[in-house]
């Protein structure tokens, strides 16, 4: 399928919708990824924040960070989020070197409603080539993260592209779902949990995507119905 960029008008969001607050270790892939879906449906309302160059991104400190913004958590700071009954949280992670501080972000989950930890090995690229790979990424054998960077924009012909790729976002669910390794609270190299906030969120913008899908379906048969003149070389 040949994916075109999509130019959507931004739609205020239904405050009757649940309300998705994804806080990103990064602070540009995965804030681009998930605003693609804020600006295509008023049925998700979606808050997406992104890391502080200047803060902590560690897992502890996303977590504190929410504790923050979240009206009932800190009633010393400033309330930036109210949370209704069916609001979810939740902290995209990579896997990284952060050892034990993981196991901690998810006990501290464990003790808030409808709180989320969305783990990737190594990293949200895994989740990116997903969308366009049905194959497991766990037979990669690549060092860290930096090296999956570049093995996903090199793969795919011009890098991925938050403005057009996260239409495929059906595709990546069921691909990291079939592939998905995870022993207790370890995620093994290759798998991401990522594909879980995606079954969140996807049943909102479903029809939105399908749209979009059908649309590049029809722009795909035109172009490849439409003759080319030769040009003459004389």
């Amino acid at each position: 399928m040949i994916l075109q960029s999509r130019s959507y008008k931004r739609k205020a969001p239904d405050r009757d919708a649940t309300l998705f607050i994804i806080y990103c270790e990064g602070s540009r892939r995965e804030p681009q990824y998930f605003k693609y879906f804020k600006e295509i449906s008023s049925r998700i309302n979606l808050e997406v924040v992104e890391a502080d160059s200047q803060g902590n991104n560690s897992p502890l400190g996303l977590y504190e960070h929410a504790c923050s913004d979240i009206d009932g958590i800190d009633s010393g700071s400033p309330v930036k989020y109210v949370l209704d009954e069916g609001d979810q949280v939740w902290f995209v992670i990579d896997t990284d070197t952060w050892g034990d501080s993981i196991l901690e972000l998810r006990r501290r989950c464990e003790t808030q409603k409808h709180w989320f930890v969305a783990q990737s090995n190594p990293c949200f690229e895994v989740w990116l080539y997903y969308h366009l790979f049905s194959d497991f990424a766990g037979n990669i054998k690549l060092n860290g993260c930096a090296e999956w960077k570049k093995y996903v924009n090199a793969e795919i012909p011009g890098g991925f592209d938050s403005r057009k790729h996260p239409i495929l976002i059906g595709d990546a669910i069921s691909h990291a779902d079939a592939h998905f390794r995870s022993t207790g609270m370890d995620v093994p190299y290759g798998s991401t949990e990522v594909f879980r906030l995606g079954k969140a969120i996807y049943p909102m913008v479903e029809s939105a995507i399908e749209e979009a899908r059908q649309q590049n379906i029809q722009n795909e048969i035109y172009r490849s119905s439409v003759q080319v003149p030769e040009v003459s070389t004389t």
